[in-house]
């Protein structure tokens, strides 16, 4: 047997070929979570997730990782009170 290593056409070895695709699985996560891709989710209605506009204790929307200041939401539509809560609350943001 010989221990010659066949080489692809052109210019691209295996090596190459992999980092390559490696890398471009990459940047396609990041676009993919950067939310602004075609697979953005819809936001929920405030009656679905239990909103209210005064907190639940100690959660409320400025402290939950899905509040986006002043007053708007990743998940749920429409406009959110800084101190209000919902079933969707995941704690996450510190405030000052």
């Amino acid at each position: 047997m010989s221990d010659q290593r066949q080489a692809l056409p052109g210019c691209f070895s295996r090596r190459s070929l992999l980092c390559g695709g490696v890398r471009l699985v990459g940047a396609a996560a990041v676009v993919t979570a950067s939310g602004t891709g075609a697979t953005a989710q819809p936001k929920i209605s405030r009656k679905a997730v239990a909103y209210q506009d005064h907190p639940d204790g100690e959660k409320r929307c400025d402290k939950c990782a899905h509040f986006q200041a002043p007053s708007a939401c990743n998940v749920v539509d429409g406009p959110v009170d800084a101190q209000g809560y919902c079933k969707l609350f995941v704690p996450g943001r510190q405030t000052g």
